[in-house]
């Protein structure tokens, strides 16, 4: 998801883009709740949390989207779309697997070294515009702002999902 909003972020999207980039991106993960209850069932709760699962079934846990055959689905969508987005955001995602796959024993500490640049990125860029935007530019100023923006938000959320 934060890689997502990076490349995001970077490309300046729109709303329309964004939807389609978090589609692809990130919501592809879905298949993996349609194989987890199987591979629970088989392996019990805690071999979630094993580096790769893989339950020597041969039966998918993934769908051909998290392949490079899937490709031959997504580039028909992205031709014609501005940055080809679909493609962008789901060859980003494919490459993400294939690289933790490779580096499953070392696969913590890269994503925390990732995961740390790319919130970095992140930050850099939104306090960029909000500073060529904000009269009196601070980092503080910034995050303090940036933290009601979200606190207003999510009360927000939380007030359209309540049930009367």
């Amino acid at each position: 998801m934060a890689v997502a909003v990076l490349i995001g972020l970077l490309l300046n999207l729109n709303r329309d883009e964004w939807f389609v980039a978090i589609t692809f991106g990130v919501v592809i993960d879905a298949d993996h709740l349609l194989a987890a209850p199987r591979y629970i069932s088989d392996n019990g709760l805690g071999a979630i949390m094993r580096p790769s699962w893989d339950d020597a079934s041969g039966l998918p846990w993934k769908s051909l989207f998290h392949e490079p055959v899937g490709a031959f689905f997504v580039v028909p969508l992205a031709i014609g779309w501005r940055y080809m987005v679909p493609f962008i955001f789901w060859g980003t995602h494919v490459a993400a697997d294939e690289l933790q796959m490779a580096t499953l024993g070392q696969s913590a500490i890269i994503e925390s070294v990732l995961l740390s640049v790319v919130v970095a990125g992140i930050l850099y860029i939104t306090y960029s515009r909000w500073s060529a935007l904000s009269q009196e530019p601070s980092f503080q100023r910034f995050l303090t702002q940036s933290w009601a923006q979200a606190r207003t938000w999510f009360s927000r959320l939380g007030a359209s999902i309540r049930v009367p």
